[in-house]
């Protein structure tokens, strides 16, 4: 089974992160309590699951629970060192309060530091430790949103092509155009293959 560790500071992208990895076909669990990891893990190995490729974030909203993540990541490094990875997003002080201040929303150790830079501050020395031992530091504070995808796709596809989807259907005009039509082409134009004798027996495909 693969398993990604998606952590980070709060407002630096995990969430963009996990959208992304479940595009390209991972099961994702988002605040996941450390504690549950191996449960978790160990469900997956040890059933016949089809869950074989799995993304879990974890970070400092678990409160308490979270300190006991460095512990759990030992383990399972020993465990399954090939196929576990650990995924940590970061960005800079001022584009984290930027951030913040554009979608309102509240740090999750707002309660223990009211003044938002303290709050970073705080989480930043809490994750230190955990950003050390991270397979891929991604640095998201100069990064678009579909930046970010694209590194993360191209972290973990080995064909960047595999996460492109491409749907070619025919219809007839008579019966409406498709909802999900992204591009249209009118090729009424052409000659109708039913009245060329050559392709009239076939089936279009």
């Amino acid at each position: 089974m693969q398993l990604v560790i998606i952590t980070g500071m709060s407002g630096s992208g995990k969430s963009t992160a996990m959208k992304v990895l479940e595009d390209i076909g991972f099961y994702c669990i988002d605040n996941l309590p450390p504690q549950f990891i191996p449960r978790f893990v160990d469900v997956c190995t040890r059933t016949d699951s089809t869950l074989n490729k799995v993304a879990i974030a974890v970070d400092i909203r678990t409160g308490d629970m979270f300190s006991e993540i460095y512990e759990i990541l030992r383990k399972l490094r020993e465990e399954m060192p090939d196929e576990l990875r650990l995924v940590f997003t970061d960005a800079s002080d001022e584009v984290l309060i930027r951030r913040y201040k554009e979608t309102r929303r509240r740090h999750p150790l707002a309660e223990q530091f009211p003044m938002l830079p303290d709050a970073i501050q705080a989480e930043r020395e809490k994750l230190l430790p955990l950003k050390a031992k991270s397979d891929y530091p991604v640095e998201t504070s100069y990064m678009s949103t579909s930046q970010l995808g694209e590194e993360i796709r191209s972290i973990f596809l080995e064909n960047k092509t595999d996460s492109l989807l491409i749907k070619i259907m025919s219809f007839g005009y008579k019966y409406g155009i498709s909802a999900e039509s992204d591009l249209v082409f009118d090729v009424r134009c052409l000659p109708n293959p039913f009245y060329i004798p050559e392709l009239k027996q076939h089936t279009g495909l």
